[in-house]
């Protein structure tokens, strides 16, 4: 069971949930129990990434599925950090292969959960995503780090495609 205070900082977050309707439904479910509050929903990668460019959603975590049709896990992860630099990242695969494991620890995924899970395994995903959010008492992410802060200046404007 998480804390008081894990409660808290999740009801402050926005999280986008990136994964099939069926899994979303129960993710949310989870989640909602965990004490979150604002949750964001998407079934494919283009539905995710409309929702990271929407203005005002101010998403600050993302749970994502690595198969996830028209943008894959990997693919969704590399987008994230070049251009939300250490936007928070839990990898969710129904197909854990060490291959998969080993690419997405390379471009510094935040957690990775293997499905099925228990909640108490979600819970624990959850707990290192929380620990991962560097976010003000508003819930809105801080100035991104350095490293973060050089690859936002690669990139050309402040919307992504595939």
């Amino acid at each position: 069971m998480l804390s008081t205070a894990l409660k808290s900082k999740l009801a402050k977050q926005h999280l986008l949930v990136a994964d099939a309707p069926q899994m979303i439904s129960l993710l949310e479910s989870y989640l909602r129990d965990m004490g979150a509050k604002t949750i964001y929903r998407a079934t494919d990668g283009r539905a995710a990434i409309e929702a990271l460019n929407t203005p005002g959603m101010r998403i600050s975590a993302v749970i994502y599925d690595m198969n996830l049709p028209r943008l894959d896990g990997l693919e969704a992860l590399k987008l994230v950090r070049r251009n939300f630099g250490r936007l928070p990242f839990l990898m969710l695969s129904a197909n854990v292969t060490k291959d998969s494991i080993a690419a997405a620890a390379k471009l510094n995924v935040d957690g990775y959960l293997a499905k099925p899970f228990t909640v108490q395994q979600m819970e624990r995903r959850i707990v290192g995503l929380m620990r991962a959010t560097v976010a003000s008492d508003d819930g809105a992410p801080e100035a991104p780090t350095e490293q973060a802060a050089e690859a936002d200046a690669e990139a050309t404007d402040d919307t992504w495609s595939i």
